[in-house]
């Protein structure tokens, strides 16, 4: 259903006829549906806020093309979180304060959903994260020995960085042959969790973990420079996001230390290049190209004719699936002939953990955690001053 929703932006309703300027005619009688959207829109992270923003409208543009939801308009509300958590409960709890939402996709980071859980399960409202990746949201601080759901309401549809930590470390030491590496992360609830992940399976692999340094943002990165040469490693990883990220690659050069640093989905951007990225840093990302993928050759064709103005980014078609299964979701719970209230926001959940589909990205289903079926790993490398496919991680 998900994948076929791609080719319809332009497509007639042939409903009742009450709405027009969104492909056709549709009877809206009931009212409007919001899916709400907590993204950083703003600050350094706003490439990849707005790549989601826009591909949740373009989602919901074309569920109103073909009058998904009988007698229903969708509507997007956005909500930036500037990348910070307080900011971002303050988002979630303006967006649950409102009887219209039936859900809401976001954040990306995932310090930012550590802090916007909590406030969307009190309210019941089902949550969809296309972005945070930290294995502890959904299955708690012991997330092998005993591993725990502390909340009902929150979904993801990007897999866990108990996948990608450990696809970059096999991916190093075999692929890579570096065995030595530092360990370098910033502090924050992602950047933590997949150099954590990292580190155990690049012991596993053989490995070893050279220095562990600790790199706030904003820090001393000369210290943390200083510390990587000391070690003598034969790479780098990082945990953290490329507005940091490129910048101490840059630093790690002019110092000398010319080895390849390597990172999670939070680095593979086009900022991180610009910020200092050099040739032959690596990095993993979740799921497969977007441009590998029939379905998602369409997405990217429909959100160009579109006309946004910012790119996709690596986050956008997660957004957009992540829009699909709740528009999906809000047809099962509505069915055709039932009123949209807050009272329905159990049955939402409900429906998501029930969800089975095609999205854009591949088959979509969760697991009793609320975690996506999916695991597929991606390695990128920079080459000619961009990121490029290296292949599937395995």
């Amino acid at each position: 259903m998900l994948a076929t929703a791609v080719a319809l932006l332009a497509a007639g309703c042939g409903g009742a006829g009450r709405l027009s300027g969104t492909g056709g005619d549709c009877d809206t009688s009931r009212g409007t549906l919001v899916v709400g959207l907590v993204a950083p829109l703003s600050g350094e992270l706003s490439s990849v806020g707005l790549g989601m923003k826009n591909s949740a409208d373009l989602a919901v543009t074309q569920a109103n093309a073909r009058c998904a939801v009988p007698g229903y308009h969708l509507a997007v509300q956005s909500q930036d979180d500037r990348a910070d958590p307080a900011t971002g409960a303050a988002a979630a709890a303006t967006l649950a304060r409102d009887p219209s939402i039936v859900g809401v996709l976001g954040p990306f980071n995932s310090s930012v959903a550590q802090a916007v859980q909590p406030v969307l399960g009190e309210a019941g409202v089902v949550q969809i994260s296309p972005g945070s990746t930290a294995t502890t949201l959904t299955r708690g601080a012991n997330a092998v020995t005993a591993p725990l759901r502390q909340y009902q309401t929150f979904f993801r549809t990007v897999a866990t960085d108990a996948v990608q930590g450990p696809a970059a470390a096999t991916y190093l030491t075999r692929a890579e042959d570096k065995r030595r590496v530092a360990v370098v992360s910033d502090g924050k609830t992602y950047g933590e969790g997949i150099a954590e992940e990292f580190a155990k399976q690049l012991v596993t692999e053989g490995g070893e973990v050279a220095a562990r340094i600790s790199a706030p943002p904003g820090g001393d990165r000369a210290r943390v420079v200083a510390a990587v040469a000391a070690a003598s490693p034969d790479a780098v990883f990082y945990g953290g996001e490329y507005p940091e990220g490129g910048p101490l690659s840059a630093a790690l050069a002019a110092a000398g230390v010319r080895v390849p640093v390597m990172g999670g989905d939070g680095v593979v951007n086009p900022g991180y290049v610009t910020a200092g990225g050099r040739e032959g840093d690596l990095g993993t990302s979740v799921g497969p190209p977007p441009e590998t993928l029939p379905a998602a050759r369409e997405f990217v064709d429909a959100y160009r004719q579109a006309g946004y103005p910012e790119a996709i980014g690596s986050y956008g078609a997660f957004t957009f699936d992540a829009a699909n299964v709740l528009i999906d979701s809000a047809v099962r719970t509505l069915g055709e002939d039932r009123d949209w209230s807050a009272a329905l926001r159990p049955e939402m959940v409900r429906a998501v953990q029930g969800f089975h589909g095609d999205g854009i990205t591949g088959p979509l289903s969760f697991d009793r955690f609320g975690d996506v079926s999916t695991d597929a790993v991606t390695i990128y490398r920079v080459q000619g001053g961009q990121w490029s496919v290296v292949g599937p991680a395995d």
